[in-house]
């Protein structure tokens, strides 16, 4: 017997007959222009064919492009999400109970730590005697919203003797040599400083499984090395700032050279330009996308927060140049760079007159979060902890609900 026909005329909905009648193509269109994940999660429930398309790879990689995903929280231990008033808190409301330590990876006689976050996934690596600076051995790619974890080959061990920094980090998989219909994937980079050399280690995820690791060397790091004043120590002046990403670029000051390194992920070359001269030295620094192609950069600075913006990332040579504007902090804070992330600079602020308190009852300190689109600043979240959460890492993504349940 063929099946019934859908309801039509008075006991149809006229969400059921418009959905029926519009294409696929048209129904995307329509899902693409809903300002937050939030609202798409919400469409996806009003029926079985608006599920499939919200869910559909090719579909969430054109919405992740269109909609940046939202800054939800701080991933400190335990996990602190982003609080009402803010327009986060809703989505990192569900977040609870997540298991963001991935205390389902296999048990190792020295612990798992946490190094990288982004797209929803989870890097952690065990490294050899403790040394955090040593070169990794065990890594793991991890899902903590559906337990899931990939552990992938040993990072080349060739020139272990001589390292004496390590930095694993997450890198974008996405591109358009991924096919619409493939799972997301993901990119693993381990940048290894040694005396004279840099080293990139790259591995690629390939379906379920992960290629081998393969080695880019910065040739010219040396000549950076050189600059280094006689005398001086060679590993405190190429010391790396924190890392941040822009314009498909990763990006590293380097203060004590006055110098700052970018990676091309598409192309995977080194480059380095100028940093600025004060006030932007000694300063806290975070560099942003900005528009058409720029590269924007904050800097803390006697509690003021510095902008500039530099000339285009192609240009050649990029170059920083000194258009400053000051984005007003409240006065009675002192401040520290968080990190970027879902277009956010987030900042850990605290009370700067603690004589105006009763003893023993200090206030809690707060972070704040400021739009790079509006520049407007506002609260974020309150926390309990009392040391600055300079360097932690900040969970950007979407509810559960868009996650896709892969690695």
């Amino acid at each position: 017997m063929a099946s019934p026909a859908p309801p039509c005329g008075p006991d149809a909905s006229p969400a059921m007959e418009s959905q029926a009648s519009l294409p696929d193509h048209l129904t995307e269109d329509i899902l693409l222009r809903l300002p937050t994940a939030a609202d798409l999660a919400r469409a996806s429930m009003a029926g079985p064919s608006l599920r499939r398309i919200v869910t559909d790879h090719s579909f969430l990689r054109r919405f992740r492009v269109l909609h940046p995903p939202p800054l939800l929280g701080i991933l400190s231990d335990p996990f602190i999400p982003a609080q009402p008033p803010h327009p986060s808190a809703a989505a990192a409301g569900t977040l609870a109970g997540t298991d963001f330590s991935c205390s389902f990876l296999p048990s190792r006689e020295r612990p798992w730590i946490r190094r990288d976050f982004r797209d929803g996934r989870a890097l952690f690596c065990v490294a050899p005697d403790g040394d955090d600076r040593a070169l990794v051995r065990e890594v793991a790619v991890c899902d903590p919203l559906h337990r899931r974890y990939l552990l992938l080959p040993p990072v080349p061990q060739d020139l272990s003797d001589l390292v004496y920094h390590c930095q694993p980090f997450l890198a974008p998989a996405g591109g358009d040599e991924v096919p619409a219909d493939a799972p997301l994937r993901f990119r693993v980079m381990c940048l290894a400083k040694y005396q004279t050399q840099l080293v990139l280690f790259v591995l690629s995820s390939s379906g379920g499984c992960a290629r081998p690791w393969h080695a880019i060397p910065f040739d010219g790091w040396s000549a950076l090395v050189a600059q280094v004043s006689e005398g001086e120590d060679v590993r405190s002046s190429t010391a790396f700032g924190n890392r941040y990403y822009a314009h498909g670029c990763f990006c590293w000051a380097i203060p004590g050279i006055g110098k700052l390194l970018m990676l091309d992920i598409a192309t995977m070359e080194f480059s380095s330009i100028d940093l600025l001269p004060s006030p932007w030295s000694n300063s806290q620094m975070a560099f942003v996308e900005a528009r058409e192609g720029r590269l924007g950069l904050f800097a803390l600075s006697h509690n003021r927060l510095l902008y500039s913006i530099s000339g285009s990332i192609e240009d050649d040579p990029p170059r920083l140049s000194l258009m400053g504007a000051v984005v007003p902090l409240p006065l009675d804070y002192v401040y520290y760079i968080i990190g970027v992330a879902g277009g956010f600079l987030l900042l850990h602020g605290f009370q700067d007159n603690p004589e105006s308190y009763p003893s023993f009852e200090m206030p809690d300190p707060d972070c704040f979060s400021l739009n790079l689109q509006t520049m407007k600043l506002e609260r974020f979240c309150g926390t309990e902890l009392m040391m600055p959460l300079k360097n932690q890492l900040l969970y950007a993504g979407f509810p559960p609900s868009l996650s896709p349940p892969t690695i």
